[in-house]
């Protein structure tokens, strides 16, 4: 039998655990999101230093605009990555909340005996 038989259903069908990926993925979007928010922060000061400085207002009018996309930006980055984080929690616990049901095992021309998930009780040696 290739599926796990303590992850049946009592209607047959097969129950799979539920898949951290995504809340990983968007850990991984956030915090890239959020790297990305701050070089769009970071690349007009750098670009003002770069050129030997100047105008001092007119670079205040043109930087704004990179503020404002910065800021943005980063801020969808922290609620996605924090959405990542909350979403892998409550999937992980989930998880760990599916235990393993015992299932019958006959052995051949015997009675049906309990056995729990995992193989028989008895020691490995």
């Amino acid at each position: 039998m290739t599926q796990r038989p303590h992850m049946v259903h009592p209607g047959g069908v097969p129950q799979k655990k539920p898949s951290v990926v995504p809340g990983i993925l968007l850990m991984i979007a956030g915090v890239l999101g959020l790297g990305v928010g701050l070089c769009i922060l970071v690349i007009p000061m750098f670009l003002f230093l770069l050129g030997g400085g100047g105008n001092v207002d007119a670079f205040d009018d043109f930087a704004s605009g990179f503020y404002t996309t910065g800021f943005v930006v980063a801020v969808a980055s922290v609620l996605v990555l924090i959405a990542g984080i909350v979403l892998t929690t409550v999937v992980a616990r989930k998880r760990r909340r599916m235990r393993p049901q015992v299932w019958m095992v006959r052995p051949l021309g015997g009675p049906q005996i309990q056995q729990p998930p995992g193989g028989s009780p008895t020691p490995r040696r």
